[in-house]
């Protein structure tokens, strides 16, 4: 493979839905996977272009009940016991620690998608992280209601993000999902494409064609 051009910038475009568990294992691997270039490339950086967008866009503004969702859509308890197990292992080999049994509502996603593209507007990239990290937290690990405006006030504010309910256009910061196959979707410098929980070594591996490449212009 050819060489990784020195001052080449790498750009990811990650879409994502952040109801979705294995977008937040997608993250974790992909920030495994720069930590790994970054050991091998110091100087090299890498920004990450947010597309987040609802999956269900149909579900009621109020959510659904978690469980009942759940079972209707994978075909009963035993199915939704074994695609969680699945999660859960992956989960785990990507640092993370899922506590399903806390959660009590499927929320519709449109407001949460859209307030985490336009954070990326306000927020630096790492702090970015952050949020959408704490975000993925607030649902998965603490059982909270990411479709409520006033749990998103309370993330928004932790993050210090200066976010109107009241006045925000979310129509203007819907990310449509309809060039991705799936989420987690990750594109690197508009040309190599990943979709799903991919290793970090299959990351680390796309990271290294992309930069081997012309660099993104703009």
């Amino acid at each position: 493979m050819t060489q990784p051009k020195p001052d080449a910038a790498l750009q990811v475009d990650f879409s994502l839905d952040l109801i979705c568990p294995w977008c937040w294992i997608g993250l974790r691997n992909l920030l495994a996977a720069r930590e790994a270039l970054m050991a091998k490339l110091p100087a090299q950086q890498l920004s990450i272009h947010w597309h987040a967008g609802s999956l269900l866009p149909q579900i009621p503004a109020q959510g659904l009940p978690y469980q009942a969702f759940y079972e209707a859509r994978l075909g009963g308890p035993r199915a939704v016991e074994a695609r969680r197990a699945q999660v859960h292992a992956a989960a785990e080999a990507a640092g993370l620690q899922l506590n399903h049994a806390a959660i009590q509502t499927f929320p519709n996603t449109r407001l949460v998608c859209a307030l985490a593209n336009y954070a990326q507007t306000l927020l630096d990239g790492e702090t970015m992280i952050r949020f959408v990290e704490s975000i993925f937290a607030a649902y998965f690990v603490q059982g909270r209601d990411i479709g409520s405006v006033m749990v998103l006030q309370q993330l928004a504010q932790s993050a210090a993000l200066d976010w109107n309910p009241s006045s925000f256009d979310t129509l203007q910061y819907q990310s449509a999902l309809g060039n991705a196959g799936g989420v987690p979707h990750m594109v690197f410098n508009q040309r190599l494409q990943v979709t799903g929980a991919a290793p970090p070594s299959a990351l680390l591996c796309a990271m290294e064609h992309a930069l081997a490449a012309d660099p993104v212009l703009g």
